[in-house]
This record gives structure tokens, sequence and C-alpha cells, in this order.
């Protein structure tokens, strides 16, 4: 049988990223200029395809435009183009190489291509440069969380907290790194501020519910996975995780109520129905339990274990 147990995050520990100001001032004056401030009309209404277009009409006509240059890099990286985007803030910073925010968005970039060390080389510039640059400080920590330095990465999110003391992001990412390097206590405070400067983050209080349990507060961990659902009633992994509280309790019954609802909330989710299963089966209720069973064998036919646990059912039952 697969054993239970709680999920923690499947994604990076970036719950998310701070871009310097999208769109660099402009003066009207000349052809460029008309060009640039239309591509930041353009760009304020998410149009980046025909924000890049006014924006390359800009540096056509004026190709040492710094500031062209880094808005159609953001322009390029918000429609995915990501080398595209990187050789235009590499442009605008040869340009002008104390330009803060194109070495912040550069490190950004960098980051999501996976450039780990350039790009917390471009955050450090950035913060050489503007030693009180909050977003620089974050992206930094996120780089040196992602290279596995906890401890330099929790330095610089303290150094963004000092700036923006109230950012539920940073607050959150200082959390996960307390966490991750099994300050747990920390950790939990640290959340707690998070969900009192966003307090409709239901990943915040997910995560909360997590770390309470880690601590062996069963009863606050259920009522930060319920926070969870209620902000968030598809939340799969809140669902799972409070389901095997009470499953853990001998609660099968509220096991099973909480399930049921993560079936409906997401009929789809092959891992609910397999809970469900499982919490069915620990109550007796073995036809129920093999139908779930099956259900998550079919939504999810790669999973092995999942058809498994049907085989194993049905030839308990005699079927």
């Amino acid at each position: 049988m697969i054993a239970p147990g709680f999920i923690v995050r499947l994604r990076l520990i970036i719950l998310a990223v701070m871009l310097a100001a999208f769109c660099a001032a402009g003066v009207a004056g000349d052809k460029a200029d008309d060009h640039f401030l239309r591509g930041n009309a353009l760009a304020a209404r998410h149009d980046w395809l025909g924000a890049a277009a006014e924006y390359r009409a800009a540096v056509q006509l004026r190709p040492r435009y710094a500031e062209a240059h880094y808005n159609l890099a953001n322009a390029l990286n918000a429609q995915g183009d990501r080398n595209g985007a990187i050789a235009e803030f590499r442009q605008a910073l040869t340009l002008k190489p104390d330009f803060v925010e194109a070495h912040n968005n550069l490190a950004l970039a960098l980051q999501t291509a996976g450039d780990l060390k350039g790009a917390a080389g471009e955050a450090r510039e950035a913060i050489r440069l503007r030693p009180d640059y909050a977003a620089a400080h974050f992206n930094l920590a996120n780089v040196l969380a992602a290279e596995g330095d906890v401890s330099g990465a929790i330095a610089e999110y303290r150094l963004a907290l000092v700036v923006r003391p109230d950012d539920a992001a940073v607050l959150e990412n200082l959390a996960y790194a307390l966490e991750k390097n099994g300050d747990l206590v920390a950790a939990a405070a640290w959340l707690r501020r998070a969900i009192r400067a966003r307090p409709g983050d239901s990943q915040a209080h997910f995560e909360l519910g997590n770390v309470l349990a880690g601590l062996g507060d069963r009863d606050a961990a259920i009522a930060e996975y319920r926070a969870t659902l209620l902000l968030d009633p598809a939340h799969a992994a809140a669902a799972d995780n409070l389901g095997y509280v009470f499953e853990e309790r001998g609660d099968l019954a509220r096991a099973v109520t909480v399930y049921r609802a993560a079936v409906r909330a997401v009929p789809g989710d092959a891992r609910a129905h397999f809970n469900l299963g499982r919490a069915l089966e620990s109550l007796g209720a073995l036809p129920a339990a093999l139908a779930e069973y099956r259900q998550a064998a079919k939504l999810d036919p790669a999973n092995r274990a999942f058809q498994s646990e049907a085989t194993r059912l049905a030839g308990v039952m005699g079927r």
C-alpha cells in the first residue's frame, strides 16, 4: 500500500518575484520617444506583443535608448521569450551600466533560465548600486535558497524586510527557509506574520498547517488546513493532509468527509479518490473503497500503486 503522509511544497521556494518597475519613464520629443510612450500605454494594458513592437521601433530609431531596450526586455519576458529578454537587458546595461532595475530584472530572467551564478551576480550588483533595494535582496535570497545556501538566503530575506517589513512574499519565503533550516518555531511565527499581512493567502495557511503538524500541534494544524480549504476548496494537498490527520487520530468518519469534499471539488484528482478509498477500506466499506481505488487507477493509469491496491482489494473481496 502507498504510505500516507504530509504533502510538502512541490515547487521552488519562490512564491513571488519582485520585478522592478515595468516601464522606464520616457519623455516625448521625437519619434523614438513617441514609440516608447505608445509602448508604455500598450504594456499598461498587458498588450505585450504590441508593446514590444513599439519598443523595437524606438530602438531602431535610437539604438542607444537604454530605457527602450529595458522595456523591450520586460515585454519579451512577459511573452515568455526569456533569451530575447536577457539579450535586451544586457544591451540596456551596456548602454547604462548603473541601471539598477535592469540588473534586478536580468537576475530574475537568468534565474528562470537556470543560470543561478549569473543571477546572483546581477542581484548583488543591483544591491551594490542601491543597498536598500528590497527587491534585489529578495531575489538574491531566492537564488541563494535555490543554490542550497539557506543561511545566506535567510540573511537576505531579513535585509529585504528591513525596507519592506510587511511584504507577505518576503515573510513567507523567510519562513520556508527557516523551516528548511529546521527552525519550525520561527517558521510558524513568520508565517503568522505573513497571514496578517495577506489574510487571503491560502498557501500560507497550508504551509503553517504543515509546520504546526511538524511541531506536533495537530489541533492548530487542522485549523490551518481548514482555513486553506475555505479559501481554496480545490487545494488538494490541504485536503490530503487534513484527511490524514483525522486518519492518524482514528477519526475515519471525518477523514471520509474531507476526502469526499476533495473529490467533489476536483473530480479528476486521482489522489483524492485513492485517499477516499483508503479511508473507506479502513471503515470496512469495501465495495465503496474498491470503486474509489478503481477510479484512481482509471484517472492515473501510470500509477502502478493505484492499480495494485484495486487488484489487491478485489482479490480480498473475491472479485
